[in-house]
């Protein structure tokens, strides 16, 4: 189903942030895509595949504050903190053609159907099966036990191929060993179906020289610039609404340059 990508206004922003400041990390993710998905497609979100919500999130963060982002990031073997400076686009780039092909940039407007799941046929541990990309829902379903690589093994591979796989590790000297080997390839067979499952951005040491493999998650990256937006525009509000009396909803309707000459007004 196709949606038009707008950026949120003032007021909205201010609505998704306290919506999502008490919320767990992936039920955040989660509202911040929802936040662009019109009211007809809010019921999908859950069966979206997270690499297809973290497009949508890439989308929405050029769209809101532009194609550049800098994150600090600490080197692997000194320590040291460095920054990494890079593009959305960069990442965009990487993705699968489905993802690519589901963005009209011309017309603003995106395919959803690109973020539904499909099982594709694969190999683990010897035994043919099907496989697909996790969804959004099956993230919310996972809990942080000892168990969590066979709850997330379950979901994504078929039924009678996990059946399979299954018994298989369980006549193996080390069991949990065979889990963690399999977690590993049902990796490898996400970024081979869809390079935005996992983005990794790898980065020189200014100091060592060594060289640092970083995971970049787009769903921090928005939630941190959004936190510093709002905090800005409170800050709007808190002066005008104490020099005025004008209401929350009324400042942040004002353009950004009228709310400065406003504030500039009341500093002279």
């Amino acid at each position: 189903m196709g949606m038009v990508l707008q950026a949120l206004n003032d007021n909205r922003q201010v609505e998704v942030w306290e919506a999502a400041s008490a919320s767990r990390a992936q039920e955040r993710a989660a509202l911040l895509a929802g936040a662009f998905v019109p009211d007809s497609l809010k019921p999908s979100l859950p069966d979206w595949t997270v690499a297809g919500r973290d497009h949508l999130l890439m989308l929405a963060y050029q769209r809101q504050f532009g194609d550049a982002i800098e994150v600090e990031a600490a080197c692997s073997a000194c320590g040291e903190k460095t920054k990494l400076s890079f593009t959305v686009s960069q990442i965009l780039n990487t993705a699968s053609p489905e993802l690519s092909n589901a963005w009209n940039a011309v017309q603003a407007s995106l395919d959803t159907d690109a973020y539904l799941p499909a099982y594709h046929d694969t190999d683990l541990e010897g035994i043919p099966c099907q496989f697909r990309l996790p969804r959004i829902a099956d993230l919310s379903m996972l809990d942080n036990s000892e168990a969590m690589m066979f709850q997330f093994a379950q979901r994504v591979i078929d039924p009678e191929g996990f059946q399979q796989i299954r018994a298989a590790l369980a006549e193996r000297d080390n069991p949990e060993g065979a889990w963690e080997a399999l977690f590993k390839q049902i990796e490898q067979q996400m970024l081979a179906c869809e390079p935005l499952s996992i983005v990794s951005l790898n980065s020189a040491c200014p100091e060592c020289g060594a060289q640092t493999l970083h995971q970049f998650d787009i769903a921090s990256q928005f939630w941190a610039q959004l936190s510093a937006s709002v905090e800005k525009q409170l800050w709007d509000v808190h002066l005008l609404a104490s020099a005025y009396g004008w209401s929350s909803q009324d400042i942040l309707t004002m353009s950004p340059a009228r709310r400065r000459r406003h504030i500039a007004m009341i500093i002279e």
